[in-house]
């Protein structure tokens, strides 16, 4: 899969529990010339899908059945070079540390607009 200017389309996991943000987030993602790869509903999901996929950059909700958190440790220790962007709607600064120490490349909460979502993933995946 290419984006709209030819180059090869940024894979992404997506991973949150909430199946109509999911769903939602795949569209905007999409139009914005992504290839969602994978997406799951839990943290042992993300983590199978992360591991088969190897998807470019992970999107993974940091409050979802099977814990978030322990997804991303699972996902960093599992995939070499995994990118993983928090998603959540925690403003709370342990949250933020607790993601950071665990090997996150990325914070976002789900109230940004899907531009501003999608220019995320795109600086986290050329930070290669």
């Amino acid at each position: 899969m290419t984006d709209g200017n030819g180059s090869a389309a940024i894979r992404v996991l997506l991973a949150d529990d909430h199946a109509p943000l999911r769903e939602a987030l795949r569209l905007d993602l999409e139009d914005e010339g992504f290839d969602v790869c994978c997406e799951a509903a839990d943290g042992p999901g993300a983590v199978e899908c992360a591991q088969r996929e190897r998807p470019d950059v992970c999107l993974l909700d940091l409050r979802m059945p099977g814990g978030g958190l322990e997804a991303l440790r699972s996902i960093v220790a599992a995939v070499p070079g995994a990118k993983v962007v928090v998603l959540t709607v925690s403003r709370d600064a342990e949250d933020v540390r607790a993601a950071e120490e665990a090997g996150a490349s990325g914070f976002l909460l789900k109230d940004l607009a899907p531009g501003a979502i999608a220019e995320t993933l795109r600086a986290v995946a050329a930070a290669r």
